[in-house]
């Protein structure tokens, strides 16, 4: 809910409507595609509101996003062009204009759509600038990001990082940014510790969090503690995502009542425009679940404070048998069921500050079909619904025995005040315990040496046959290079792990195929080692380069052929290879980051890598 709890009234059966209406254009691409200068800044002049531009990107890259010289109000969001919900946003964090950062997920095309408050005149042009930064080195790599609620600057207080027992290197966040981040890599086996000076004034404007492949290793709250905060020694194994982020969300498998509470909003911002529904589009303190019917029925809960406080919900929905946090989160769409009503309102009344759904006084129908939507909106702490409808609560849902539903609880009073759910189940209706196919923890590839150690890890697991681990030299045409026999059905932990002792020279990109009994398979995400072998290292100096390029070879290589190849794989340059050095004249080329191959003479690629044209 907004600060100033806008009185609005909902009618129900209806999605609730978002107050920032889509632009006209919405979903038009300007341009073509770009690739981002490596490292530097690239601008594409001109983006309108609603229009889209298209950006080449590469995983584990970090890319910043802003649109802070417009002179109108803009909103970023952030698509991965083969399909799917949202993937990052941003409103407001340099005035009316945005700026967004984000570690690439996937080697691809990313989709940024710009749009316009409220699109009273969405032709005029607003620059979107990108700035790249390349991944760290290290075994892995960690992110620390700064907040302040306020955006008036930490003024002396800082985060200081050692490594090592090394020299500190100290971090603050400057006037006028609500949030910044520094990424650091590090070794398996070093120690990290971080340590807070807390000499600042306003305390409680100030957090941090540690996170490590998308995981939070440490959350600092709000105020943070002075002193050493964290240590830890390495072992790039990040923790599974926590339950304040979608991705982390509690597997609900039972009747009974769940209790929980929570102080930060994780490290992914999983509520946006897109999404929301009577929700504010920026997340409080909240908690993510997920449950599936056993049998069909009727069901509602009820979600009481553990006092006097303002907790809002909602619930998206239905999702096909077998779904997990991994294929929904963030939620694409708006919610079905959804309660925003402040504390005071659902108190004044109900003469309590419980809300939730399928109350048989409360909330008439007392259960209805999920293909049609309620939502409670944000209210003045006076409410505005006349009986029969009350603020705090909508109708239940008909459920049917399978189907998968997503939950968000947030404690929009940021208390950190605990809360009890319970259920209502009629008409046979039950959560008993339903195990969710198998979930995907975590996926890492890591150099060692000249060889690759593949690991990762499931939450649960239901009639699994096996893993195949699948290798590619350009993150698009993949082949398998091993299979590993899957556990079967366990609602335990299980780690898995694999050896590839014969990587390519230079960027291997991976991926893992989860096959079930029934042959039905799903993919997990891209992960990339880069391996350097003594025996075909090749150099293209200088990179970045603009005019004349050295080709330098470890090794001659008879009758062997250097490709030059764009963004789009295009070869734009071939040079015959039969020495160990040879070069080419840079200068006619277009700025931006290409790929280079050595394929000797049998046709075979003994190496490859990148090159950055200035």
């Amino acid at each position: 809910m907004t600060t100033a709890r806008n009185l609005v009234l909902f009618v129900f059966g209806i999605s609730a409507l978002h107050s920032f209406g889509q632009c006209t254009n919405n979903n038009t691409l300007t341009g073509a595609a770009v690739t981002p200068n490596c490292p530097g800044s690239t601008n594409i002049p001109c983006v309108q509101g609603g229009q889209y531009a298209l950006i080449n990107v590469v995983n584990g890259n970090t890319y910043t996003f802003s649109t802070c010289g417009a002179t109108w109000d803009t909103q970023i969001t952030l698509y991965n062009n083969a399909g799917g919900g949202s993937i990052g946003y941003n409103d407001d964090a340099c005035g009316l204009q945005s700026t967004v950062t984000w570690t690439a997920t996937f080697t691809g095309q990313l989709r940024v759509l710009v749009d316009e408050y409220n699109c009273a005149n969405n032709t005029i042009c607003s620059p979107l600038n990108i700035t790249f930064k390349a991944p760290p080195t290290g075994d892995c790599v960690y992110t620390l990001t700064l907040y302040d609620s306020f955006s008036d600057g930490w003024g002396t207080s800082n985060v200081g990082i050692s490594i090592n027992a090394g020299t500190y290197q100290y971090y603050t966040l400057p006037a006028g940014l609500p949030s910044t981040f520094v990424q650091f890599g590090v070794n398996i086996g070093s120690t990290v510790v971080l340590s807070y000076n807390n000499s600042g004034t306003w305390q409680t404007d100030n957090s941090y969090i540690l996170t490590l492949g998308g995981s939070s290793l440490f959350n600092s709250g709000s105020p943070p503690a002075a002193g050493v905060t964290y240590a830890a020694t390495v072992t790039c194994v990040p923790p599974p995502p926590p339950q304040e982020d979608c991705l982390g969300a509690m597997t609900i498998c039972s009747n009974v009542s769940i209790s929980n509470n929570t102080n930060n909003t994780g490290n992914v911002a999983d509520i946006n425009i897109s999404n929301s529904g009577c929700l504010d589009i920026v997340e409080f303190q909240g908690t993510w679940y997920i449950f599936s019917p056993s049998a069909g029925g009727n069901l509602g809960f009820t979600i009481a404070p553990l006092g006097p406080d303002d907790y809002d919900w909602a619930v998206w929905g239905p999702y096909p048998p077998g779904t997990v946090p991994s294929m929904i989160c963030p939620p694409a769409g708006p919610p079905i069921r959804c309660a925003a009503s402040s504390g005071p309102a659902t108190f004044n009344s109900t003469g309590s500050y419980a809300t939730g759904m399928g109350h048989a006084t409360y909330s008439p129908p007392a259960f209805a079909s999920t293909a049609v939507s309620y939502g409670i909106p944000a209210t003045l702490d006076i409410c505005p619904l006349i009986p029969p409808q009350y603020c705090g609560w909508v109708p239940g849902m008909q459920v049917t025995v399978g189907q998968v539903y997503l939950m968000y609880i947030s404690n929009w009073s940021q208390s950190s005040m605990g809360f009890n759910l319970n259920w209502n189940l009629q008409n046979g209706a039950s959560l008993d315990c339903t195990l969710l196919p198998v979930e995907l923890l975590s996926f890492d590839a890591r150099a060692t040496g000249e060889a690759v150690e593949l690991t990762w890890s499931t939450g649960s697991e239901v009639n699994s046959d096996r893993f195949v681990l699948e290798r590619s030299r350009d993150g698009y045409a993949f082949a398998p290079i091993a299979e590993v026999e899957a556990v079967g059905t366990s609602a335990q932990t299980t780690h898995y792990g694999h050896m590839d002792g014969t990587p390519y020279a230079g960027h291997n990109y991976y991926r893992l195929r989860q096959v079930d009994h029934d042959g039905t398979s799903t993919h997990s995400l891209l992960r990339s080692a880069y391996v350097a072998h003594a025996g075909s290292d090749v150099l293209l100096v200088p990179n970045p380069g603009s005019g004349r390029v050295d080709v330098l070879l470890r090794d001659p290589i008879s009758q062997g052929e250097l490709l030059l190849l764009d963004a789009t794989g295009r070869a734009v340059l071939r040079a015959s290879v039969g020495s160990g050095r040879l070069s080419f004249d840079a200068s006619a080329l277009p700025g931006g980051l290409y790929g280079y191959r050595v394929h000797d003479a049998d046709g075979r690629i003994v190496a490859h890598g990148t090159w950055m044209r200035e």
